[in-house]
């Protein structure tokens, strides 16, 4: 995503949509595969993914109610927060 708002020059609202589709479609690709394979536990895989379903279907709901400077600092933020988690 960052790279989609740097080089491409995208807002973050539609970087956000292009991100999380391409996501979508490279997770479904990928348990296709394992489950043809027979490597997928079903339960488990709703035990996670029904939260990761609706913590997005959430986040989308916040994220379009908040303005386009706050959602840039707010992601800036998370940027800064997760490099300063990774170098302690």
């Amino acid at each position: 995503m960052p790279l989609l708002i740097l080089v491409n020059r995208f807002s973050e609202r539609p970087a956000m949509a292009t991100s999380l589709a391409s996501i979508g479609i490279i997770a479904l690709v990928g348990s296709v595969s394992y489950a043809l394979h027979g490597d997928v536990h079903l339960g488990y895989a709703v035990l996670l993914g029904l939260p990761a379903a609706v913590g997005a279907v959430g986040g989308t709901a916040l994220q379009q109610r908040i303005g386009g400077t706050a959602l840039s600092l707010a992601f800036a933020g998370l940027l800064a927060a997760i490099g300063i988690w990774l170098l302690v």
